[in-house]
């Protein structure tokens, strides 16, 4: 299935099958919510990690949905979540651009750790979730 499929069918889960469109490149609205989509496909040396970001997009949102490769393996996060993630002086930054913070999911375990000293957060609650509208 390609990417763009395992979003469709994402979207259409976590919209309980309310309509939902697009606006702008990785956004999409679903009633009066607007979700953040990220996919990563699995990182070749272990098969149940995950890499994402958190950038200014992901802020704007009501939810960050991170996608792990398949229709499956997906959370739907709220956006409060993301922002004390963002917002931990010890989140890990991207190496290029200092507004982004680095992100590592396994999918095997559903944690996320996000900050230096082994900062995590467990995302199990937030496994294959649906929007709240």
């Amino acid at each position: 299935m390609s990417s763009v499929a395992v979003k469709d069918e994402i979207l259409r889960r976590v919209s309980s099958g309310q309509r939902w469109f697009p606006v702008g490149m990785a956004k999409f609205k679903v009633g009066n919510r607007l979700i953040h989509v990220r996919y990563c496909s699995a990182d070749k040396s272990n098969s149940v990690r995950y890499k994402f970001n958190i950038n200014p997009n992901s802020l704007v949102s009501d939810y960050e949905l991170w996608i792990c490769g398949d229709v499956d393996h997906y959370y739907l996060i709220p956006n409060p979540l993301i922002r004390d993630i963002y917002a931990d002086p010890s989140a890990y930054p991207d190496k290029r651009h200092s507004e982004i913070r680095v992100v590592s999911v396994n999918a095997g375990s559903h944690i996320a750790t996000y900050a230096t000293g082994g900062k995590f957060v467990d995302l199990s609650t937030f496994l294959c979730a649906k929007v709240k509208l």
